[in-house]
C-alpha cells in the first residue's frame, strides 16, 4: 500500500466504507484489500501505456463493488449473533439479552454466596460481605454486556460510557470492601476500649473477617479491571486500524465508525 501523501484511491475509499455493512475490523480487512487490488491494476494499466488518470478509471471501473455486490458483502460477513437473530423484532431481542443479562448477574452472586458459604467466609463477615459481592455481580453483568457488544454483536465502535462503568465499579468495589473494613475495625476497637479483657478473641475474628473481606474486593476489583483494560485496547486497536485505512490522523475523529455498524 502507498503512504498517506500518495493514496489515489483514498476519496473513493471513505465514500465506499460509508456503504459497507459489515462490522469494522471486516470492513478495514476489505478497504485494504481493495486499495492494494486497485494500485497493483492502476500500474499494470499504466505500465501498457495508458495515461495515469485513464489507468485510475479503468481500475474502479474492474474492482470497485456496485450495490448488490455491497449487499452480498454484508449478508456473507454479517456476525453469527445477527444471522440467527435477524427474525426477531428489536424490541424483543433486547428483552431477551436483558433477561439473559439478568439471570446470569443473579446467577454469579448465588455461586458466589455458595462458594464462600462453603468456604466459611460467611460465618465471619455475613453482613460485611454481601455489600462487596452485589457490587462485584453489578461488575460482572456490565463487563459481560459490554463483552457481549463488542465481541458477539460485533459492534466495535467507542463507548467510553461502558468503559468508564467498568473501572467505576472495580472501584466501588474495592471501596466497599475498605468501607467494610473500616466499620468493621472501628465497632471491634470500641468493644475493645471497653472491654480489653476480649482481646484474645475478638482481635483474630477481626483479623480473619477483614482478610477475608479485603482479598475478595481485591479480587473483584482486579478482574474488573482486567476486563476494562483488555476491552479497551481492543476497541482501541480496531480503531486505530480504522483510522488508519481511511487516511485519518491520531486526533482525528472516526467518520462514521459509530454509525455503520
Amino acid at each position: 500500500m502507498t503512504t498517506h501523501a500518495t493514496r489515489e484511491f483514498l476519496p473513493v475509499l471513505r465514500e465506499l466504507e460509508r456503504r459497507l455493512p459489515v462490522p469494522i475490523p471486516t470492513r478495514v480487512r476489505i478497504l485494504r484489500e481493495l486499495e492494494f487490488d486497485l494500485e497493483q491494476l492502476r500500474t499494470r494499466f499504466v505500465a501498457v501505456g495508458l495515461s495515469s488518470e485513464e489507468a485510475r478509471a479503468r481500475a474502479l471501473e474492474a474492482l470497485m463493488p456496485g450495490t448488490v455486490a455491497l449487499q452480498q458483502l454484508g449478508d456473507l460477513h454479517a456476525p453469527f449473533y445477527r444471522r440467527v437473530t435477524h427474525q426477531l423484532r428489536d424490541d424483543r431481542l433486547r428483552l431477551l439479552e436483558r433477561t439473559a443479562l439478568a439471570v446470569a448477574t443473579a446467577a454469579v452472586l448465588v455461586v458466589e454466596g455458595l462458594l464462600l458459604a462453603g468456604s466459611g467466609a460467611f460465618r465471619v463477615a455475613p453482613h460485611l460481605l454481601w455489600p462487596v459481592l452485589s457490587v462485584g455481580a453489578l461488575l460482572f453483568a456490565v463487563v459481560v454486556h459490554n463483552g457481549f457488544r463488542v465481541w458477539i454483536k460485533s459492534d466495535h465502535s467507542p463507548s467510553q460510557t461502558g468503559a468508564a462503568a467498568v473501572l467505576g465499579l472495580a472501584g466501588a468495589t474495592l471501596c466497599a470492601g475498605l468501607t467494610g473494613a473500616f466499620i468493621d475495625t472501628h465497632a471491634t476497637f470500641g468493644i475493645l476500649a471497653l472491654s480489653p479483657e476480649l482481646a484474645g478473641t475478638l482481635v483474630p475474628r477481626w483479623l480473619m473477617r477483614n482478610a477475608a473481606l479485603l482479598a475478595l474486593s481485591i479480587l473483584i476489583a482486579l478482574a474488573g479491571a482486567l476486563g476494562w483494560f483488555v476491552m479497551t485496547q481492543w476497541v482501541a486497536s480496531v480503531s486505530a486500524a480504522y483510522r488508519d485505512v481511511l487516511g485519518l490522523g491520531p486526533s482525528n475523529p472516526s467518520t462514521g465508525a459509530e454509525h455503520h455498524e
